[in-house]
């Protein structure tokens, strides 16, 4: 199970999200609460938004295919920027000597002139058999963009050949139906290869001004025969909202208020009081935008 963190709101300095908590993201990578048996070890990758940088509807990128926690670098950056938003992922693999690990294998994954950045929990099972049928949902100017090999870079392709206008403004009611568009456009490429095995697909999409988070499984509670798949298990996703996310009262929260101005939406808690923090439920997609310094927050149930 890969880890996922999104954050959207007051701008933060990113070190009180990733190092700061006693469950904090980059500890999740080799002592995660949920699902222990899986580490992160595959590498890092964070997109953050600010209002002051060149050019700021681009996010930063930062990407390594190695273990963030002995990554310096990331250390006295995180201590620095202070996005108004951000999404980091912590990949984690099957162990076996057949996964890749490398920096085109990286999330978040962002593609030449667009903003609109994906990155995913899961794994799609048999996806080599899927692949290439997936080719007719593609536009061909995001076909040349995948560089990688994993199942994510090609789920993300076929997400933004779902939107009309990619590099434009974009609604919440758009991002929701181009989301349930590609899940349905796996779904139909699954049946087709009758691939019937559990294959969870949590996404988190956010261009800066909005993030999109789903907790979803195709085919949930179908194995492989004599073997148990890592990702048997509903794949976890919480968050949090309210004024402002910080050091309070002794301990890291979201600070209570009226204002609800910002939210974090994330693989699990980055603290072990899980009191403030909410579960999203499962066949689930969840959007939260920024209006007026305003979370507003939309659910819907994914039905395909």
């Amino acid at each position: 199970m890969c880890r996922i963190l999104s954050y959207l709101g007051k701008p933060i300095i990113v070190e009180e999200l990733l190092y700061k908590p006693d469950n904090s993201f980059i500890k999740q990578s080799y002592h995660p609460q949920y699902m222990s048996h899986l580490l992160n070890l595959a590498g890092f990758g964070m997109v953050a938004w600010d209002g002051v940088s060149n050019n700021p509807t681009l996010p930063y990128l930062y990407k390594t295919p190695q273990l963030p926690f002995y990554d310096e670098n990331l250390r006295n950056l995180t201590k620095k920027i202070m996005p108004k938003c951000i999404l980091a992922h912590l990949r984690g693999v099957e162990y076996s000597n057949k996964q890749i690990v490398s920096m085109q294998n990286v999330h978040p994954f962002v593609f030449d002139n667009t903003n609109i950045a994906l990155a995913h929990n899961g794994a799609l099972y048999e996806f080599e058999k899927m692949k290439y049928d997936l080719l007719e949902y593609i536009k061909p100017s995001y076909i040349k963009e995948i560089k990688g090999s994993t199942d994510s870079e090609w789920i993300y392709a076929v997400f933004m050949s779902q939107l009309s206008s990619p590099a434009g403004q974009i609604s919440a009611e758009e991002i929701a139906k181009a989301i349930i568009e590609t899940l349905k456009i796996f779904h139909r490429v699954r049946k087709k290869h009758n691939i019937i095995v559990n294959s969870p697909v949590n996404l988190f999409i956010t261009n800066g001004e909005f993030i999109a988070a789903t907790r979803f499984v195709f085919d949930f509670g179908w194995f492989p025969k004599h073997s148990i798949s890592p990702h048997a298990s509903y794949h976890t996703l919480w968050y949090t909202y309210g004024d402002s996310y910080g050091y309070y009262d002794n301990e890291y929260k979201m600070k209570s208020s009226t204002e609800k101005s910002s939210i974090i939406i994330s693989s699990e808690p980055l603290t072990q009081d899980t009191t403030t923090w909410m579960s999203v439920p499962e066949y689930t997609l969840i959007i939260a935008s920024l209006k007026e310094n305003d979370i507003i927050i939309t659910s819907q149930d994914i039905n395909i």
